[in-house]
């Protein structure tokens, strides 16, 4: 009869271990990282109740929603030339506010 403290275990002759990487925690980038995916979200949103087409296309591809307080949405556009035609959207973009959140929304566009 074998007795059990007379067993020895096996050597694993391999050893595996995963590398620990300090990470520096930024809270105010978290924050900021955090605000841009809620803007993003509402933007998407309001892009869902654009109408016609050639507004929300235009919006989809060059607009962006970069500030959202007090009742004024900034929205910035990638080009002069852009913002000349966004101008011409904005009683669109309005009206998508109105109806995604149900409040008056004013836009303020910028290059």
């Amino acid at each position: 009869m074998t007795s059990l403290n007379n067993r020895h275990s096996p050597t694993f002759p391999i050893q595996l271990e995963l590398p620990v990487m300090p990470q520096k925690i930024d809270p105010l980038k978290q924050i900021e990282e955090a605000m841009q995916g809620i803007l993003d979200l509402t933007w998407k949103t309001v892009l869902l109740h654009i109408s016609p087409r050639s507004a929300k296309e235009l919006m989809r591809q060059h607009g962006k929603l970069i500030a959202l307080n007090d009742g004024e949405a900034r929205i910035k556009v990638s080009s002069t030339p852009v913002l000349l035609m966004a101008i011409q959207k904005l009683p669109d973009v309005e009206s998508a506010f109105r109806k995604a959140f149900d409040t008056t929304v004013k836009i303020r566009l910028e290059v």
